[in-house]
């Protein structure tokens, strides 16, 4: 009920803005053409010219000193009918590709080959980057609205210098619709496959406060709901959870709900500040755990900004934010009958039982039989408690050799026969009660709280010179409830940097920007990070660019060491670390009365000192045997672990200090590398009838081979054979990083014959990429030496989408359009499992399989959207 009231809500306020709308007697059209920006009123961004109002100053500067920028406008992903940023990201940003799967409610944005943590997503400023809740991931990005896009300008290579943490390969900056002094907006309606039903809308108005115009208000909301496409394959899930009704659909709910303010103090200076309430509510099952998880997240998010031209010379730029996500989820495994530990047991027989307890069903029920025992689980079943259980004729809880519901002392359930569904979880580390249940006692909320400010100042000294200097905040602490038992402790980082641009007259079309910045940090080190870009246009409107320097990754807070009684923070911690070069080479020009652009493109990007924990007896040598008799680790083990990791020398100085347990934990920094170097071809047409965008990007995102080395196992067995896992897999160092296309080539084609009609395709062809199977799995081979448990490649596919909007209106004020997605009907996984273990399957519980059997792990894939179809209407005013 709660959604239909808030619908009917949204529909109510919306219905009336439109209906005020029609009753002004003069309305601005809804495409007035303007004549077009004047010359020097555009920026040339991959051969479209773009109107510098429609984009953010920072990006005009970021493209003349250098750095490769995309901006993608508000006409373009309207092509796309997007219903969330995942889906946008993968159809339209170059490179980009998806973490997790845009259908599933859980996703992440990465470019370039790299992690979740090295691209930065923000939206008006405000970062949307999952500072960790300790129930699971929160995951912002699920936040966007996409009906409120206004554009998104895209950042390639390190850009810490101007954004702080995780910036590693870039920053996707998202621009959100705002008020602007005018009566205007638009209502629509979007519905189509997967019982797929939505409303949305924003209005805008002046407030009768000052100048006509000077002040405007903006609320916008959106209800979306969708049963979604069957997420995973029947065949996929383990018997248990099938019997229990895992396999079932994964609905998918957003609500959003907000509002923007706007002060135009003069022109040139003016204040914004907005407020919105997102909630996204999703199932999070999967088919080797729980049958039954709905996810619920709120995202309350404030943001504020200022800008000032405050004269020819001096611009200053702020923009701040809090937010506090929330997470509540209800989590139930599958409470399965399993072996009886011999604890458990009647006193009387339990001298009987073998020493080490029971390791197969089979065992155990041939002993409860020579000693009288119920030979499964006895549950005691009545008739006012679990009525169904009791009445129930067939299915898990009855007998089907003699029709009697299980759990009796004479019928008990079997061992590996699935009873019910228990809470998943506890809170371990703090008061070890239930936290994904279903109420108050047993269901608690997780989340975080983020907030900061960047202020900056661009001053041009002279035509050849200017410089940016700013300032920037960005704190975070645990917002959970207490039961979960995580540290009182804020990360804190405050950045100052500064940049010199240069125009260097002695070479025409030379632009040069050479920056730095150093972070105070609070609970980890101190970072100083460079950047420089360099922009070089030669005639015939071919151009150079290149850019290059440091960017870093603050830890979330659960990597600083702040979850539990054991865990301890490292103060001399350090930052995830980036290393990142972008270099390009390309032509602008004018062709058939429009614009194009060419360009071949290189990057390389090295990323070091990756968060890790370990034991303090493990790493500090304070703890050696040879110092503390007694101890675990002799020194010589002690140096072997401390080879791999950045040494926390100065805090185990200060715990053993302490006389800190030695199996108590601390954070660290390990030595391993990741390496990502690729190249990109672009390829861009912009007419009046014809505009297309190709992108084809190529790279090897490599990480060391855990697998390199390992003996392999004969399957079913534990004995190491005398030979290394066949394949690359035993032998390569590196292997490509898992979920990352080694290459992929992606487009948007648009033909405009009138000003009435809109076609475009957006294809994606994308080459391997991989699931790899875990180590113990990785190395079980058959008699012949064979791997079973392989490697799965769940690239190499080509999909197409496409749509037909139709505006109708004298003003072009109906939008009407037609969403196709899958148009070929292809079969393809948006993501793959490697090998998840089946552990509450029958025949695991039951001990007849475990980790070193085949069969005890599953592979399976995400999805993607079948063949499908929507419609939306949009009413712009």
């Amino acid at each position: 009920m709660k959604y239909y009231y808030s619908r009917m809500v949204l529909a109510a306020a919306l219905l009336g803005a439109s209906t005020a709308a029609m009753a002004q007697a003069e309305r601005a059209p809804a495409n007035e053409d303007q004549g077009g920006p004047a010359e020097g009123d555009v920026i040339i961004v991959e051969g479209q010219k773009i109107a510098k109002s429609e984009s953010t100053p920072l990006a005009a500067e970021f493209v003349e000193f250098g750095t490769q920028v995309q901006i993608i406008s508000d006409e373009e992903i309207k092509t796309g009918g997007f219903t969330n940023f995942g889906e946008l990201a993968a159809g339209l940003i170059r490179g980009a590709n998806v973490g997790y799967s845009p259908d599933e409610g859980e996703f992440t944005i990465r470019i370039d080959g790299g992690t979740d943590r090295d691209t930065l997503l923000l939206v008006d400023g405000v970062p949307y980057f999952d500072r960790s809740s300790p129930s699971e991931d929160l995951w912002p990005a699920t936040a966007i609205d996409p009906r409120m896009i206004s554009s998104v300008e895209i950042f390639r290579g390190g850009q810490s210098l101007y954004f702080g943490s995780n910036g590693g390969l870039g920053v996707v900056s998202v621009r959100s619709k705002q008020p602007d002094g005018k009566f205007e907006g638009e209502i629509g309606v979007y519905a189509g496959s997967f019982k797929t039903r939505e409303i949305y809308g924003n209005v805008s108005v002046p407030l009768p406060l000052g100048d006509e115009g000077q002040h405007s208000l903006m609320v916008f909301g959106r209800s979306y709901e969708t049963d979604s496409n069957t997420l995973f394959n029947r065949e996929a899930f383990a018997d248990t959870l099938l019997e229990l009704g895992g396999f079932r659909k994964y609905p998918y709910s957003y609500n959003n709900i907000g509002a923007k303010y706007r002060w135009q103090i003069r022109p040139g200076t003016e204040l914004r500040a907005g407020f919105q309430l997102a909630t996204i509510d999703f199932e999070d099952t999967f088919p080797d755990s729980s049958p039954y998880a709905p996810n619920k997240t709120e995202f309350p998010i404030f943001n504020a900004s200022f800008i000032s031209q405050l004269n020819d010379k001096l611009r200053v730029e702020f923009e701040g934010h809090y937010q506090a996500p929330k997470l509540i989820n209800t989590e139930l495994d599958p409470l399965v009958c399993s072996i009886p530990r011999v604890a458990d047991l009647p006193a009387s027989v339990r001298s009987r039982a073998p020493t080490g307890g029971f390791t197969t069903a089979a065992a155990f029920e041939a002993f409860a039989a020579a000693n009288g025992l119920p030979a499964g689980c006895v549950t005691n079943p009545q008739f006012n408690f679990g009525r169904a259980n009791v009445q129930a004729r067939e299915g898990i809880y009855v007998n089907p050799a003699n029709g009697q519901p299980y759990g009796t002392l004479s019928n008990p359930f079997p061992i590996g026969n699935p009873m019910g569904f228990v809470i998943q979880s506890v809170a371990n580390f703090g008061t070890g009660v239930p936290t994904k249940g279903i109420g108050d006692v047993d269901q608690f909320v997780s989340g975080y709280i983020d907030y900061g400010a960047n202020l900056r100042a661009v001053y041009k000294w002279a035509d050849w010179l200017e410089s940016v200097v700013g300032v920037q905040n960005t704190s975070y602490k645990d917002n959970s409830d207490p039961v979960f038992g995580v540290r009182n402790v804020t990360l804190r980082s405050t950045g100052v940097y500064g940049d010199l641009r240069f125009k260097l007259p002695v070479f025409e079309g030379l632009n040069i920007s050479l920056a730095g910045r150093h972070d105070f940090n609070t609970n980890f080190k101190d970072e100083t990070v460079w950047k420089f870009g360099a922009r070089q246009e030669l005639p015939g409107g071919f151009y150079l660019r290149a850019s290059g320097g440091t960017s870093y990754s603050a830890p979330k807070i659960d990597e600083i060491g702040a979850y539990g009684p054991l865990a301890n923070v490292n103060p001399g911690l350090e930052s995830q670390s980036v290393k990142a070069y972008n270099f390009g080479a390309g032509i602008n020009g004018e062709f058939s009365g429009g614009t194009f652009n060419i360009e071949l493109g290189y990057f390389t990007t090295d990323i070091t000192n990756q968060f890790g924990d370990r034991t303090i007896g493990g790493v500090c040598l304070e703890y050696a045997r040879e110092v503390r008799p007694g101890a675990l680790l002799a020194r010589d083990e002690i140096e072997r672990n401390r080879a791999s990791i950045v040494t926390p020398d100065a805090f185990c100085a200060t715990a053993a200090a302490a006389n800190l347990a030695q199996n108590q934990t601390v954070a660290v920094n390990t030595l391993a590398k990741q390496t990502i170097e690729g190249f990109t071809v672009d390829l861009s047409l912009d007419t009046k009838l014809f505009q297309f965008d190709v992108t084809f990007t190529k790279n090897k995102s490599l990480e060391p081979n855990p697998n390199r080395g390992l003996l392999a196992r004969l399957d079913g067995t534990t004995t190491n054979l005398g030979f290394v896992l066949p394949g690359p897999a035993g032998t390569d160092e590196f292997r490509q990083s898992a979920e990352r296309p080694e290459w992929s080539l992606s487009g948007l084609f648009t033909v405009t014959p009138s000003d009435r009609w809109v076609l475009s395709l957006n294809p994606r062809y994308q080459g391997p990429e991989w699931a790899w199977a875990p180590g113990g799995a990785a190395r079980l081979v058959n008699a012949a030496g064979e791997r079973v448990v392989k490697d799965v490649n769940f690239g190499n596919y080509f999909v197409l989408n496409g749509s037909i909007q139709y505006y109708l209106g004298e003003n072009r004020e109906h939008r009407f359009m037609l969403r196709a997605v899958n148009i070929l009907g292809k079969d393809y996984f948006e993501r793959y499992s490697g090998g998840s273990t089946l552990q509450i399957s029958r025949a695991a519980v039951r001990g007849e399989i475990g980790p070193q059997n085949s069969s005890y792990y599953r592979q399976y894939g995400w999805n993607g959207k079948p063949r499908s179809f929507w419609v939306q209407y949009e009413y712009n005013f």
